[in-house]
């Protein structure tokens, strides 16, 4: 039911395979065992930690319990929502250009999958006239990615209240995926995120994890946040893929949350400056791109070149550096290029990545 991700295939087999890495769009891995206190919460088996995560996991997004849901990652959470809220022959509407595994995940469902484009000219921006021109009345769900993975652009509240009111109209839902939407401001001195597009309409679901803006992602914390009637049937699907989540999970995960403001001001820090940089590397070389202004990544592109597949695989042999290659999110021109790397690993690869370009 399931088809490859060519881009996760591609991935899998390059990130972490040289020197330069500006394609991971997460935030440096940190270690649990790395964080405030871990030393001192060793009970993995009590059976009041998934209770406790739940909670942690709503007042960081300041929604209500029965609204949250965990989950493995952002991607077990939209797999999660696709298979709850719809089912064989409903359609899924996904943006273009856009990230490969929300098109395969919705196909392996039985949904069918529909596009609206988001347009390099108008700098990626959601047009609520083109989402609307693309529903069906088979329309259950429209999927947004905030920011937009692979451009790095924000949605703002008002377009995704718009959105939700087109969802409504043939009874679908508006699917934020929020793995990026924490970028820049992250959380505020009480350790809540106050931006989940959860709050702006009944009829949106988030999905989420501390993957990207805190570096958790081998440890998987993730979340569905949704109407309470919707998690407790998302609770039933739960039950029947995995019956219920480790506890050892639950255990990382709330201590991971105690801990987010320390997580968020390492990622301030590792932020500052880089994003400005980059931009500086783009107008040098004559490159356009998509310019965002929060986040640790953009889609930069080469007008007149053509697919830039074959290039960027020989940079990475060649140069010792990687970015993700844009044919995987439908833009063959393009690549997208990410400042997670520390600054001085981030010039030397950008120099790199100039002179593997400039080859081809």
């Amino acid at each position: 039911m399931y088809a490859p991700s060519r881009y996760l295939e591609w991935a899998r087999r390059r990130y972490g395979k040289v020197a330069f890495d500006l394609a991971t769009s997460g935030m440096p891995t940190v270690m649990v065992g790395e964080l405030p206190g871990a030393a001192e919460d060793a009970d993995a088996g009590d059976l009041r930690r998934q209770d406790l995560l739940r909670g942690a996991i709503a007042a960081h997004n300041a929604v209500p319990v029965a609204e949250a849901i965990a989950t493995l990652g952002t991607t077990q959470a939209y797999w999660l929502a696709c298979a709850t809220m719809t089912g064989p022959g409903d359609d899924i509407l996904v943006e273009a250009p856009g990230y490969e595994p929300l098109t395969r995940i919705a196909e392996g469902v039985g949904a069918r999958v529909t596009t609206f484009e988001r347009v390099a000219a108008d700098r990626f921006r959601v047009d609520p006239e083109r989402v609307a021109a693309a529903l069906t009345p088979r329309t259950r769900l429209i999927v947004v990615t905030n920011l937009h993975n692979p451009s790095g652009v924000r949605t703002d509240d008002s377009t995704l209240r718009e959105l939700a009111k087109l969802a409504a109209r043939t009874g679908a839902w508006l699917l934020v995926d929020e793995v990026y939407a924490e970028f820049d401001a992250l959380v505020d001195e009480r350790g809540v995120f106050e931006g989940s597009a959860r709050r702006l309409a009944v009829n949106v679901v988030a999905v989420s994890s501390l993957t990207k803006c805190y570096g958790l992602g081998p440890h998987r914390i993730g979340w569905m946040l949704a109407p309470a009637d919707v998690v407790a049937n998302a609770e039933h699907t739960m039950t029947a893929a995995c019956g219920a989540l480790p506890l050892s999970h639950a255990q990382q995960a709330c201590r991971t949350f105690h801990a987010i403001q320390t997580l968020a001001a390492k990622s301030r820090t590792h932020l500052d400056g880089k994003r400005d940089l980059v931009a500086r590397w783009v107008a040098e070389n004559g490159f356009g791109w998509s310019a965002p202004e929060e986040g640790l990544f953009a889609l930069v592109t080469l007008a007149g070149r053509g697919d830039l597949t074959a290039t960027i695989e020989s940079a990475a042999h060649e140069h010792e550096v990687l970015v993700a290659a844009g044919s995987f999110f439908g833009v063959p021109n393009g690549f997208r290029l990410a400042w997670s790397a520390p600054r001085d690993k981030l010039s030397e690869g950008l120099s790199r990545l100039s002179a593997a370009l400039a080859e081809r």
